[in-house]
């Protein structure tokens, strides 16, 4: 009888020191920031293999080793070519491009990048890529900051910010230039603080990166990169 008894009390155990471990796993990755000087490296990867000279966004789910500190981007998106996604970045498209990793869309009048990438909530292209893994490393990036007077003040793009802020793994939203339109707006500052508030946010330009901090700092502000 004792000895049931002891199997049983270490059958429990095994399965709560399983359980602390495997959560712990899962907390140190949701806790774990992209490398900033990887991270720089990922935004001159985009804009040499998908910018077109007009406003674009992208958004990656890869394996988190790959925004660690270290690794090259030699076989980096690999199954997403540039010549397969150029075609969909253009103006006045709302084409989308949905591959293995990367999803990646152009602008048009009635909806900015941002918003073709992360609607319709929940059932978007950003949806999916996040439901591809759960525990890997995703950047958003676009060119120029979401515009302050209808994306982040509308759930065409916190909806999407939301979807971002409950993914498991490393994390990162990254703009380069602020939209020429809101470079004067005394709202700017509130506006991406909606972002920072949810994803760890960063500015990236030919310079590397910055981090953007829990209240956005001036350099996150300015006109010129």
């Amino acid at each position: 009888m004792k000895m049931l008894v002891m199997e049983v009390v270490f059958a429990v155990l095994s399965r709560l020191l399983l359980g602390i471990v495997l959560l712990s796993d899962v907390q140190s990755v949701a806790n774990e920031e992209v490398d900033i000087n990887t991270l720089a490296r990922i935004q001159r990867f985009f804009n040499f293999n998908y910018a077109t000279g007009s406003q674009y966004a992208v958004a990656i789910n890869v394996p988190m080793e790959q925004c660690q500190s270290g690794p090259s981007t030699a076989n980096f998106l690999e199954n997403d070519k540039s010549e397969d996604v150029k075609p969909y970045i253009k103006r006045d498209s709302m084409e989308v491009y949905q591959g293995t990793e990367l999803i990646a869309a152009g602008v048009h009048k009635d909806a900015h990048s941002e918003h073709l990438l992360m609607n319709p909530p929940n059932d978007s292209p950003l949806t999916h890529l996040l439901n591809n893994s759960n525990n890997g490393c995703v950047v958003f990036y676009t060119l120029n900051t979401p515009c302050v007077g209808k994306c982040l003040n509308s759930d065409v793009v916190l909806s999407g910010l939301r979807e971002l802020q409950n993914y498991q793994g490393m994390k990162a939203f990254v703009y380069t230039y602020i939209y020429n339109k809101d470079q004067n707006n005394g709202n700017l500052r509130n506006a991406l603080q909606k972002i920072a508030n949810r994803v760890p946010l960063y500015r990236c330009g030919r310079n590397g990166c910055i981090y953007c901090g829990n209240n956005v700092i001036k350099a996150c502000l300015d006109s010129k990169v």
